[in-house]
């Protein structure tokens, strides 16, 4: 009997860590997705196509680097050439990873040297070491094709950190200085090679993929405790050295910033909080300017139907009626411009992170609708001025009553600029309220979860604790007999 105890509480100390983990796991699930976040940065970016106005944007290249339709060539296969590629702008970034996919290849046994990759303080144009200078401050991690040590140890890659102030071609042997390395096949594959280098929480990783595009990462080396400033520069160098040159393209290279600052914590901008109190109805106004130039439009659309207008007018070129034809359907069509502008305005948020920045759209978009209105103004002020010179005999009658009839249109066009004006950020606002009321409802079943486990949990402890109860009872019987 007491080997039955023994097995009852064994099974309840075994299922209890599980249960505890799987608690902890549901408490945290949000937690643990919100862990690492990327955003995309284009400005440390380029891939195909990879050319505007012949370069390439946000960087700079330099040596005897060739820009092909479908790669960038930093280095061909002729000796002695080299070349690179590095970002005009300085990364902002204290935490980041660089996705890169490259090819070398060549027609001989052993690689001519190979491609590295810098982030560095200063950018450099050229020198000795894979097209650049053997002193440098920040990190370097090369992808080596050279047997130096005669060893078939290559290719190899190796990650190097220098201050700036150690000549790298001076050091006797390059792979027992390294900071970490490991031994990849990357020249003469079947498919480019990806790399994605990430630095998170002072932690410096190389993954790398040489057969599924970027979607199947194998670690390459893992190094704790390094320390990379931001401010430094991305770049990427290749070089053909000797009697056995390669081809060394690269096809892309892509930065993310790693959990970057959400934009609920951000400062506000001036007179931000007070919008962000006020309710949905009052948090948004249309612009004095824009009611000016609306009440303007109206006056001339009512000046234009005013029949007394029409006992004033001068004979003309009755050849003014197709003109003013033409006028009219391209002042609609603006308008419905106008209206497709508005109708984005209204679009829905994804989330609620994107309230503040919406509301930036919002006013840039409406002085986009301004500038529109202006140009309605002038038009329909120009139309006037050619309907005041229509001749007034009986075979212009008809035009004239088709003129009335499409400035009506254009007036009930632009009675509507102000409905929909007023209320496209209502709009908004109640899409903000249902993400937010999504969010909620996905947090509730985390809950439902966790009482689950409670339950269970619950459960077990009750039966174990009934177990124990009914042997005691019995050993208690047995007595009596």
């Amino acid at each position: 009997m007491s080997f039955r105890i023994l097995m009852i509480l064994s099974l309840v100390v075994s299922i209890l860590p599980v249960l505890f983990s799987c608690l902890v796991l549901a408490i945290n699930q949000n937690d643990i997705t919100k862990e690492i976040k990327r955003k995309y940065d284009y400005k440390h970016t380029f891939k195909q196509p990879y050319y505007y106005n012949d370069t390439v944007p946000f960087f700079d290249t330099y040596g005897h680097t060739l820009l092909a339709p479908e790669f960038l060539r930093l280095a061909p296969s002729v000796p002695w050439h080299s070349g690179s590629i590095w970002t005009q702008l300085p990364n902002p970034h204290k935490e980041w990873e660089v996705e890169f996919s490259f090819r070398i290849s060549g027609n001989y046994f052993l690689g001519g040297r190979g491609m590295a990759f810098w982030y560095t303080k200063e950018q450099s144009k050229g020198g000795s070491l894979f097209g650049c200078r053997d002193k440098w401050d920040g990190l370097a991690i090369f992808f080596e094709t050279v047997d130096h040590s005669r060893k078939r140890e290559n290719p190899y890659i190796m990650a190097h950190i220098n201050d700036g102030s150690t000549s790298y071609n001076s050091i006797a042997d390059p792979i027992a200085a390294k900071m970490a390395g490991c031994y990849r096949m990357f020249r003469n594959t079947q498919e480019p090679i990806f790399a994605k280098i990430s630095y998170i929480n002072s932690t410096l990783k190389l993954s790398i993929d040489p057969n599924d595009e970027g979607r199947s990462y194998n670690a390459c080396f893992t190094k704790l405790g390094v320390s990379l400033p931001s401010g430094y520069y991305f770049g990427v160098s290749a070089s053909a050295e000797g009697a056995t040159p390669d081809d060394h393209d690269i096809l892309s290279f892509e930065t993310y910033e790693i959990n970057p600052i959400d934009k609920s914590d951000r400062p506000l901008r001036p007179h931000e909080a007070e919008k962000a109190k006020k309710s949905p109805s009052e948090s948004f106004e249309i612009p004095e300017d824009v009611k000016q130039r609306i009440e303007t439009i109206q006056k001339l659309v009512t000046k234009s139907e005013d029949p007394r207008d029409a006992r004033e007018k001068e004979k003309g070129d009755p050849r003014n009626l197709d003109f003013i034809k033409g006028m009219q359907i391209r002042i609609l069509e603006s308008l419905d411009k106008v209206h497709e502008q508005l109708r984005t305005l209204g679009g829905s948020p994804k989330s609620s992170d994107n309230y503040y920045s919406d509301s930036s759209k919002t006013e840039s978009q409406l002085v986009a609708v301004s500038q529109k209105l202006d140009k309605i103004i002038s038009s329909i002020s120009s139309l006037e001025a050619r309907v005041s010179r229509i001749p007034l005999d009986g075979g212009n009658d008809h035009a004239i009553r088709d003129l009335k009839e499409d400035v009506q249109r254009i007036a009930s066009k632009i009675e509507s600029l102000d409905t929909r004006i007023a209320g496209q950020f209502y709009q908004t606002q109640r899409s903000f309220h249902d993400a937010a009321k999504l969010r909620d409802k996905d947090s509730s079943t985390t809950s439902i979860w966790i009482y689950l486990i409670y339950f269970t949990l619950f459960a077990i402890i009750t039966i174990g604790a009934y177990i124990l109860y009914q042997t005691k009872m019995e050993l208690d019987q047995k007595k009596f007999i």
